[in-house]
């Protein structure tokens, strides 16, 4: 006898849910114990059942799926994560897997992409998206302005595009004022912008915020 793997979908469109549903119907060894459109709902699944798979989405209306996924694996340490998602930028992915998910594939990605990505983590290996990985290729091959930035002078991105002080960044990332402004000066000749609102645009245009 085939032993299935248990699994749940954890995203806030149900017509999204449907799809995958009936897509692993088509598998024999694939069994879907339940669904889940908020927090709450995914942490009780992995609570009542023996769940393989989670395959969750980023864009959640409580909680952000990089947050999501270590509580899910707080409560079921084997517990496997597949991050279906329509984000692509680098820096997401990078954040999602350093999380802990074990796998990352493209909303845009082909249904075998799925069956893959879940046969593989089952199989203790890492999975991202054919495309994720040109991406990655590409990103060596020929850097951008964002590869540049370390992930530290990202968080100070986001927080000077929440028109956050020194102190407040400081305060927040547990560094002095001082360290603060060397990194803001890093980031502004990084980045070649010369205000606050330039490097808005500058995060705009890189998704960051």
């Amino acid at each position: 006898m085939i032993k299935r793997t248990n699994i749940i979908i954890i995203d806030d469109h149900q017509i999204l849910i449907d799809g995958v549903v009936e897509l692993l119907k088509n598998h024999a060894a694939f069994h879907v114990v339940g669904t889940a459109s908020g927090f709450q709902r995914a942490l009780e699944l992995v609570e009542n059942h023996q769940v393989d798979v989670a395959i969750c989405d980023l864009n959640m209306p409580d909680i952000k799926g990089s947050e999501l996924i270590p509580k899910l694996k707080a409560i079921r340490s084997a517990l496997k994560v597949v991050v279906l998602s329509m984000h692509e930028e680098k820096h997401v992915i990078k954040e999602v897997l350093k999380a802990g998910a074990d796998g990352y594939v493209l909303k845009r990605s082909t249904h075998n992409e799925l069956i893959d990505a879940i046969t593989a983590v089952m199989a203790n290996q890492a999975f991202v998206s054919e495309a994720i990985t040109q991406m990655l290729v590409d990103e060596i091959k020929h850097p951008t302005v964002i590869d540049h930035l370390s992930e530290r002078e990202i968080e100070i991105i986001k927080l000077i595009v929440q028109e956050k002080t020194n102190r407040q960044i400081g305060d927040e990332l547990c560094i002095s004022e001082k360290t603060v402004e060397t990194h803001k000066r890093n980031i502004f000749r990084k980045t070649n912008c010369s205000s606050a609102v330039g490097l808005t645009k500058f995060a705009l245009s890189y998704n960051l915020v």
